[in-house]
């Protein structure tokens, strides 16, 4: 009996094992969906915040301008998991009303948290409020506030950056920095957005939120914050520890150059992962990386990992990192992005892949074609994930941009071949595009050989890939069209056309 008794007990906790270890292991790419939305409306579209809820559908704010006055209309859309779409207009009148932020507030039944900020029109002096709305599932209105988080003599005070995160006791903290006066607010409200508690930093323990999160044990809040307690030695991300009262506790650094907008998630092993820019200095300037670092309690680095390797025609633009299983990490951000949005050139949105130790199992890149701007990524339950953005096409578009979301496979790849108006998902890329001096082959493939051919299919380069961005010396090429493709034994991974200026 005895013996019964200890192989039900072995073979229980063995099932168990069985049953904690596979919520980590990535779906198969079989079972996933992929699709691609573009909205192709008349007006300036801008993608602002997305989650994934417990239905794993996923929800968003996109705000739609004209491009006459460029005040913008916030809407919020659900996307089934098979690329489904609903909107709704927020919106009110006399009120210039522009929602940021959107968490799930509750399972049973749904519902959502929103914040965001505005003015009255009529309002000369342009007193800016914190707006907080409670919605359900079908996005029908719960309750909704407004605070006002400055005195009133602070005019044109903005509380920009608003950051949310659900508490354990079921209310709600909210963070913002209120600009141009340099004060962090930390404000809580409860389910029925009632005000709790609040608490203002200014000078040197005030800074940019760009995320905020629990610790590694759950016993306080961390913000990761920029320009806070300032090192004058050279730019530096800073992660404060907060308590429930709100009080600052300690401060921990991240590595220097790690730039401000870090997206901030704890693994289930307690250590931390943070996705942002890194800015690496030079005489006269800096190069700019996508960047992951891995982190453990004490802030000591596990791991790192920068991408797209910086070149001259590369700025810096926005980064967001998201995982759903752990050996599933996304970043993504911009490459070869030009100071300013209206800008005549062909850009691309990146996305790395990493595992569990930031190494980075695949890089693709999506356009190509147009001016592209990345906005957001999200990961999915199926392994694979969502990234926004937008597009701008200066040859047909009137200084309006598309907002665009796709949502690739575990794979980085669409897969949904019923839809034939697809924006280019590369593994390659080839650039400037038009060029005259020199050739940047970008790609994360390893072993691989680019080939690039004249009209008539003359071989003209042939050049193994061992780095991730190879330079080819292009003035003595004939101005003209050459095509090229990237290869390997077994595959043709990207093929392209280049054309050469002078």
């Amino acid at each position: 009996m005895l013996k019964l008794n200890s192989i039900f007990i072995r073979n229980y906790f063995l099932l168990m094992f069985v049953c904690f270890t596979l919520q980590f292991i990535p779906q198969s790419s079989n079972a996933q969906n992929t699709f691609e939305i573009r909205f192709n409306s008349c007006l300036d579209e801008y993608p602002r915040d997305f989650i994934m809820d417990s239905n794993n559908d996923f929800v968003c704010i996109i705000w739609k301008a004209p491009t006459t006055d460029y005040i913008p209309e916030s809407y919020i859309y659900k996307i089934s998991p098979e690329g489904d779409t609903a909107g709704k207009l927020f919106t009110k009148q006399d009120t210039v009303l522009k929602l940021y932020k959107i968490i799930q507030a509750g399972n049973s039944p749904l519902e959502y948290l929103v914040t965001g900020i505005g003015y009255n029109r009529d309002s000369s002096a342009s007193l800016w409020f914190s707006y907080f709305m409670k919605i359900t599932e079908n996005m029908d209105i719960i309750w909704q506030k407004t605070y006002q988080l400055h005195n009133v003599d602070e005019y044109a005070c903005i509380p920009i950056l608003p950051q949310l995160l659900k508490e354990k006791e079921n209310t709600f903290l909210h963070a913002c920095f209120l600009t141009p006066h340099w004060k962090m607010y930390l404000f809580r409200i409860s389910s029925a957005g009632d005000s709790l508690v609040y608490r203002i930093y200014e000078n040197d323990s005030s800074g940019e939120i760009s995320d905020l999160t629990y610790n590694y044990d759950s016993s306080a809040y961390w913000l990761h914050t920029h320009f806070a307690h300032y090192s004058s030695s050279g730019p530096e991300s800073q992660c404060i520890t907060v308590n429930f009262d709100l009080e600052q506790t300690n401060v921990m650094y991240y590595p220097r150059w790690f730039a401000e907008g870090i997206s901030a998630k704890l693994l289930p092993d307690r250590n931390l992962v943070a996705g942002s820019i890194f800015w690496e200095p030079l005489i006269g300037g800096y190069n700019f990386y996508l960047a992951a670092f891995k982190l453990d309690t004490a802030f000591n680095v596990l791991a790192e990992c920068k991408f797209t390797h910086p070149d001259t025609t590369t700025q810096g633009g926005s980064t967001t990192m998201d995982f759903y299983y752990p050996s599933c990490i996304y970043v993504g951000g911009d490459h070869t992005m030009p100071l300013g949005i209206w800008e005549p050139v062909p850009t691309w949105i990146v996305i790395a892949k990493m595992n569990v130790n930031l190494e980075i199992e695949f890089e693709k890149y999506i356009g190509g074609d147009a001016h592209y701007d990345f906005k957001t990524v999200t990961a999915a339950s199926d392994s694979g994930i969502l990234i926004s953005g937008t597009r701008y096409d200066w040859n047909t578009q009137n200084y309006e941009r598309d907002a665009i979301i796709i949502k690739l496979d575990m794979n980085g790849c669409i897969t949904d071949i019923q839809n034939q108006n697809k924006i280019k998902v590369s593994t390659a890329i080839v650039y400037p595009n038009p060029g005259s001096e020199e050739i940047n082959i970008r790609t994360a493939l390893k072993n691989t050989i680019f080939e690039m051919y004249d009209m008539n299919g003359k071989l003209i380069i042939s050049k193994n890939l061992k780095q991730n961005i190879t330079k080819i010396n292009s003035i003595l090429l004939n101005p003209g069209t050459y095509t090229w493709n990237v290869y390997d034994k077994t595959k043709v991974y990207d093929t392209g056309k280049w054309i050469k200026t002078k």
